[in-house]
């Protein structure tokens, strides 16, 4: 492979790291009040719930070419963990970016139902198909890859060991933050992580390419 390609392979692969820039303004434009349960909020705000799940829609899709990039980096220790990581990642990835479709559902539900059998139909539509493979397979496979791959990296001298625990403290942080309607960890969680994956980002797209070559 030439040196111009394998430098924007590198480039593609380090600058779709930022995919967590999506997830903090996936958060920011979440019309969703703190500690506020109103079922009616997405079908008042269409537009922000639209941008909202488009952006955090595209964290997990910009996330694929990043991981996969990581993986062929990896030689030696860490190889094998970073190949089966790198695949557990890619699938989780792509199934969770699909779940973001569900928010688009609730505006219109809860826009031409009563909320009662609105929620009584997005509860019935969680079929046991739904559950077992997409969002099982999305957020195990999604959140567990991305901190394997991290170690296999760090396992392969590439990056310290900040990487894998700065990526697995950001998840934690979010996911309690998110579960919790507490915005300043549902942000602080994904700043985390930009700030772990920005920078292994970086080192990638200023990677030499020779470097790259051997991966």
């Amino acid at each position: 492979m030439s040196t111009d390609a394998l430098s924007i392979r590198r480039f593609l692969a380090g600058a779709s790291l930022v995919a967590p820039v999506c997830l903090i303004l996936g958060m920011i434009t979440d019309p969703s009040e703190p500690g506020v349960e109103d079922p009616l909020v997405y079908a008042h705000n269409p537009g922000a719930v639209g941008v909202s799940a488009t952006l955090l829609h595209y964290t997990w899709v910009l996330f694929v070419p990043g991981m996969i990039g990581m993986v062929q980096l990896v030689r030696g220790k860490g190889r094998a963990l970073a190949t089966v990581a790198g695949a557990l990642a890619v699938l989780g990835l792509i199934n969770f970016s699909s779940l973001m479709i569900s928010d688009f559902f609730d505006i219109v539900l809860f826009d031409a139902l009563p909320a009662a059998q609105a929620e009584k139909l997005m509860q019935d539509a969680a079929q046991p198909a739904l559950i077992a493979a997409w969002q099982l397979p999305g957020m195990i496979g999604s959140f567990l890859g991305l901190v394997l791959v991290a170690v296999a990296y760090a396992r392969a001298g590439l990056a310290g060991w900040w990487f894998p625990a700065g990526v697995l403290v950001g998840i934690v942080v979010w996911l309690f933050g998110a579960s919790a309607w507490n915005l300043v960890l549902g942000i602080g969680g994904p700043v985390i992580l930009l700030a772990a994956f920005g920078t292994v980002g970086v080192s990638i797209i200023r990677m030499p390419a020779p470097r790259e070559r051997a991966a």
